[in-house]
């Protein structure tokens, strides 16, 4: 599968897994994808290793069926609820004779950069680069072919708990599958779900999934915050079960058909036919029952609103852009979210034939970081010969080769990936 890549998204009540590839004109297509559940994760955070392995398993089976090959080795996602970021700077001399800053040097001064005081249940999954310095001149983007002495790079550290991110690398393993590299869930999100002038001018990304909503924002297009609220899409699923007395399952089916947000007022009589369980069926008032969906989905949002105006952000946030499950998929969402968050929302979903979804952003941004980050493009010699000769760049150290993404500790690059 040399000239695949699969990225594989896991998350509290499913696991996405997609494959794509990169055609001749350097375009990525998304060549499949899939969606399986999982019981294994309880606010992201991977609570039974052998059911989480498990529907691993299933995801990578389906992929394998879709495309017709053989994945041995994945790229996931680490989930941004579990991470912390702290600045810190990183400074190297320029190594060449003739003071051109290479690759080299920009690996270096990232290196450097993770040179700081972590906690013994904690460890780095990335560096997100806020800007590079030559020779005190800041702000610079791409320093590689630019002649200075001195590099800086002012950074974000992203730590998480080392228990936590083990356990989910070890039910990948588990499941068979090694891991080629890991990319941070906000960035994932940030290539597929905004474009570059929203990070620019300062987004906010709301990633609401069964258990948690997660919130980053970006601002001249690095990564500046990122926080975690502990309620999501199953928050109101069981608020449907309780009031109406049915099953969560079925209470699902009905958050998914019925989800609306945008009253109409001939609706509020009306009577829907809801199974109770037991062979039993009841009427609700579907008034009712998009009463209970809006009330929790306020809750969330406030919440939400909450965090991005503890995070001293809020006044540079031009936007919101939602995406996940649950909510993002409710109708009306946009509008009524928008009216509390006092900012312009949007759904953001990838731009790609058989994924164009809120629920695929993350698995798809995945995909998108991976090829930007490998710089495979336009399938050229000079393409191939890059990818070979940085083929044994050691763990953990991340690189940003493109403007806006990178790979957070990325094991290993597909030296025969053509």
């Amino acid at each position: 599968m040399h000239e695949y890549i699969v990225g594989l998204d896991i998350g509290s009540s499913n696991v996405y897994g997609a494959v794509g590839k990169v055609d001749i004109e350097g375009e990525i297509r998304i060549i499949g994808i899939t969606a399986v559940k999982c019981n294994g994760l309880k606010k992201s955070v991977v609570v039974d290793i052998d059911s989480t392995s498990q529907s691993i398993k299933e995801c990578i089976k389906n992929l394998e069926r879709m495309v017709d090959i053989s994945i041995s080795d994945v790229y996931i996602t680490l989930p941004a609820g579990i991470s912390e970021l702290v600045w810190n700077k990183g400074i190297v001399a320029v190594s060449a004779d003739d003071k051109e800053i290479k690759e080299n040097d920009v690996l270096r001064v990232l290196d450097a950069a993770r040179l700081i005081s972590v906690p013994q249940d904690k460890e780095i999954i990335g560096v997100v680069p806020y800007q590079y310095i030559v020779d005190g001149y800041d702000h610079i983007i791409e320093p590689v072919g630019m002649s200075g002495t001195r590099l800086e790079v002012d950074a974000q550290i992203v730590m998480a708990q080392s228990t936590v991110v083990n356990n989910l690398r070890k039910s990948i393993n588990r499941a068979g599958i090694s891991i080629a590299g890991e990319v941070l869930q906000q960035q994932a999100i940030s290539q597929v779900a905004s474009n570059k002038e929203e990070i620019n001018m300062g987004v906010a990304f709301v990633d609401i999934g069964a258990q948690t909503t997660d919130i980053s924002i970006y601002k001249r297009e690095n990564l500046c915050y990122t926080s975690m609220v502990p309620l999501g899409g199953d928050n109101i699923t069981n608020d449907i079960s309780i009031c109406l007395k049915i099953p969560f399952a079925e209470a699902e089916k009905l958050k998914t058909k019925y989800g609306e947000l945008s009253k109409k007022y001939d609706e509020e009589n009306r009577k829907i036919a809801v199974n109770a369980g037991y062979n039993h069926s009841i009427e609700a008032d579907l008034g009712y029952l998009q009463n209970v969906i809006e009330a929790r989905t306020e809750e969330i949002l406030y919440y939400v609103k909450d965090k991005l105006e503890q995070s001293k952000y809020n006044d540079e946030i031009s936007g919101v852009v939602i995406v996940g499950g649950g909510l993002a998929l409710f109708k009306g969402i946009d509008e009524y979210a928008s009216k509390i968050l006092g900012k312009s929302v949007k759904i953001g979903f990838p731009n790609y034939i058989g994924a164009a979804s809120p629920v695929y952003a993350t698995v798809v941004g995945i995909i998108k970081d991976v090829v930007s980050s490998l710089r495979i493009s336009k399938n050229s010699d000079e393409a191939k010969k890059e990818v070979s000769s940085n083929s044994k760049i050691k763990t953990n150290i991340n690189k940003k080769e493109n403007e806006d993404s990178f790979v957070s500790k990325l094991k290993e690059f597909f030296t025969e990936f053509f």
